[in-house]
């Protein structure tokens, strides 16, 4: 028999599974309607499931469907035509065969690949998995997230409501190519990356009996009052209060006064608003304006064409009004933590923005180009950031100069911020500490010390003694004192101020006092 204790066995989490990741079925329904998936941690929580739009699925289907509408063809030709049922019949196999082919390489090399192709978005990550025979798993943490941004570029991508999102990293990008409610997919991976980034809840501290003590440590741990920047969003806002809002308050689309699709962070606020240059809008309605005012004075020259001439200018009109809208949709926001840059595409369908975070920004220059563009304090604005972040271009703006120092003066408000931020996130600590340490001591110690008993008799100190919970103890008699009378206590230990552990019930458990009483010769 054996003499070696037995093996304990491995916990059940650390036991590896055949086939853990990748298959058929990556993902899951449980009875409550959330997605479980394989390798999945006990606190995650799956937000969304991205596939690609299923409209990319119709065009590799196409060869099947176009077979198997020849089949059902020849198959009615079969029916009309029976002198050559021979001829229908093999071609019926034939075609058949093929519709079987094309169906299985169609389900084989697109179908699968669109089932298997998932992106997972959870409360702590984002997962790309990729591929069945050979599949591949790209875990991106939400601490690498720098920001999320969307991409419409044709009408159909509008009007089917599919696009890009690219989600920025540190060091890189992953692009979610083609998928469905691509603004959803932002706001949801925005969402999951503010709630991963806040702070946790602050923990209660324990209550001070000692005011004075209480008093103390509020004082020490008061915090620096943070600088607030203007709010742009305060001539948007109705009435004469300022609501506490999470996107721009600034409409878009001009008379149809659509909402901007930016989500705000919650301590985020719109700083300014920048618009390109006056200028650029006179020059693009110069054109217009003219042909408008020659059709108008061909109205009145050519009235057997006034039909036609008042026709183009209607259509001049509406192409002026889609310039000045334009033009007014085409905003660069400033808030105090990154600067966007909107373009509405096709007037209200779409809205298309760029943005970057203030610490991301490298560098920052301003181009004046000639001396026309000088004289109108016009100018153009590029501002660089590292890697694969996208760069922001002001072009034609009004007062360059002013703007860039506006900007630079956010980027160091920011850091004087995160200074201030920083420095009362540590004064919590240190409030968190100090009293949690004076709770203890409160709880441990006397907050006056030992009193101090010379010259009192020994009834009298017994009792003070025993009203701060400790007890006299005589140890001896001294005669070196003469002139104080018998029965005085001439020496403590210990001494007057020292701090004594109080809190025992017993009475034998009591601090102990020792005292020294006089007496005569």
């Amino acid at each position: 028999m054996s003499s070696q204790a037995p093996r304990p066995a491995p916990q059940e989490e650390w036991v590896p599974r055949r086939r853990e990741h990748g298959g058929l079925r990556q993902v899951r329904r449980t009875k409550d309607q959330k997605w479980v998936f394989k390798g999945q941690e006990k606190d995650e929580e799956v937000k969304l499931v991205v596939r690609k739009h299923p409209w990319f699925l119709l065009r590799p289907a196409l060869p099947a469907a176009g077979v198997l509408m020849l089949f059902f063809v020849v198959s009615a030709l079969f029916i009309r035509l029976p002198a050559f049922a021979p001829v229908w019949g093999l071609l019926d196999i034939v075609l058949a065969l093929c519709f079987l082919f094309a169906l299985g390489y169609f389900l084989w090399r697109d179908f699968l690949n669109w089932w298997v192709n998932i992106d997972i978005i959870t409360n702590k990550r984002i997962i790309a998995c990729r591929g069945f025979l050979e599949p591949e798993r790209k875990v991106i943490p939400l601490d690498k997230v720098m920001q999320v941004s969307t991409v419409q570029e044709s009408l159909l991508s509008v009007l089917l409501k599919y696009g890009n999102v690219y989600i920025y990293l540190t060091g890189g990008r992953h692009i979610l190519e083609h998928v469905p409610k691509p603004v959803e997919i932002r706001d949801v991976v925005n969402g999951v990356h503010q709630e991963f980034k806040a702070t946790k809840p602050v923990e209660k501290l324990p209550t001070l009996d000692d005011p004075e003590m209480q008093a103390l440590i509020a004082r020490l741990g008061k915090k620096e009052k943070e600088p607030k920047l203007p709010n742009a969003d305060e001539r948007y806002a109705q009435g004469n209060s300022l609501e506490r809002t999470h996107r721009p308050l600034r409409r878009f689309g001009g008379p149809l006064r659509i909402p901007a699709e930016v989500t705000y962070a919650p301590d985020e606020q719109t700083v300014m608003y920048i618009q390109r240059s006056k200028w650029l809008l006179v020059a693009r309605l110069i054109v217009p304006a003219l042909l408008l005012l020659t059709t108008l004075v061909l109205t009145f020259i050519l009235p057997s064409f006034a039909l036609l001439t008042i026709l183009a200018a209607l259509v001049l009109l509406v192409i002026i009004g889609l310039i000045i809208v334009n033009y007014v949709d085409d905003v660069f926001i400033l808030t105090n933590r990154r600067i966007i840059d909107i373009e509405r595409k096709f007037i209200f369908l779409v809205e298309v923005r760029v943005e970057a975070e203030y610490k991301n920004i490298r560098d920052i220059k301003t181009r004046i180009s000639n001396l026309l563009m000088n004289l109108l304090d016009v100018g153009n604005i590029y501002i660089e950031t590292p890697g694969s972040n996208p760069d922001i271009n002001m072009t034609l703006v009004d007062h360059p100069y002013f703007i860039v120092d506006k900007i630079n003066q956010i980027k160091d408000f920011k850091d004087r911020v995160a200074r201030i931020k920083s420095k009362n996130e540590r004064q919590d600590e240190l409030v968190k500490w100090f009293t949690s340490v004076a709770s203890v001591l409160e709880k441990k110690m006397v907050s006056r010390g030992v009193p101090n008993l010379q010259t009192m008799d020994l009834w009298t100190a017994a009792s003070m003694a025993a009203e701060m919970g400790m007890k006299v103890v005589p140890i001896g008699e001294d005669d070196s004192y003469p002139n104080i009378e018998p029965g005085r206590i001439v020496s403590q230990d210990p001494l007057p101020g020292t701090l004594m552990a109080v809190g025992a019930s017993s009475s034998d458990d009591k601090p102990e006092i020792h005292v020294v009483l006089s007496k005569r010769s």
